[in-house]
């Protein structure tokens, strides 16, 4: 099982890793796509962003991961994304 064809590890730094992560609806995605396809900015586009919708969208992504690999015997509980060490977000279902 992997994450959009990778593993854990690997998809976190594809997603993360100096990377420029923007939401789908930023008026200017046209302009950080053009970015992307010039080679200026790895662009990483979600369906929204800011550490709350961070931490719910690794959540998603970890959690049917975790489950597809346990037959669903484990789950992802909660997942907390830091920005850094003064802004942080937990989410859980």
């Amino acid at each position: 099982t992997k994450i959009d064809g990778k593993t854990p590890k690997e998809w976190m730094d594809y997603m993360f890793d100096h990377t420029l992560v923007v939401a789908e609806d930023d008026p200017y995605i046209n302009a950080f796509k053009q970015m992307d396809e010039a080679g200026v900015a790895q662009v990483r586009v979600i369906p929204a962003t800011g550490a709350e919708k961070f931490a719910e969208y690794i959540y998603t992504k970890l959690n049917s991961f975790v489950k597809a690999e346990t037959d669903n015997r484990v789950r992802v509980t909660r997942v907390k994304f830091m920005e850094h060490g003064k802004n942080a977000a937990s989410y859980s279902e």
